[in-house]
């Protein structure tokens, strides 16, 4: 594997981190909320967490299957699977 593939996996790495820390950012947030009372900047707050945590894992994923090449690429031909019994995937 050449230097690009393993700072691309690492990049992933990072992202992968950064979701389970926001994660469990995002879960002290809940807590805070749950003992001291709902008010709008913890509520936004928990939100942006989770949201962070969503997009930040999602993009580690792609970003770790690119630099193991498992990645399907964009152009792959599904047709046949909206053929209704004339075949499948």
């Amino acid at each position: 594997m050449g230097l690009r593939t393993h700072l691309t996996a690492l990049l992933g790495l990072l992202f992968l981190a950064v979701s389970a820390l926001a994660a469990l950012c995002g879960v002290g947030l809940v807590g805070w909320v749950l003992l001291a009372g709902p008010t709008g900047p913890r509520v936004v707050a928990a939100m942006v967490a989770f949201g962070l945590a969503l997009s930040a894992g999602l993009t580690g994923l792609v970003v770790r299957k690119r630099a193991a090449g498992t990645l399907l690429p964009s152009d792959v031909d599904l047709s046949v699977g909206f053929r209704g019994g004339q075949g499948g995937l």
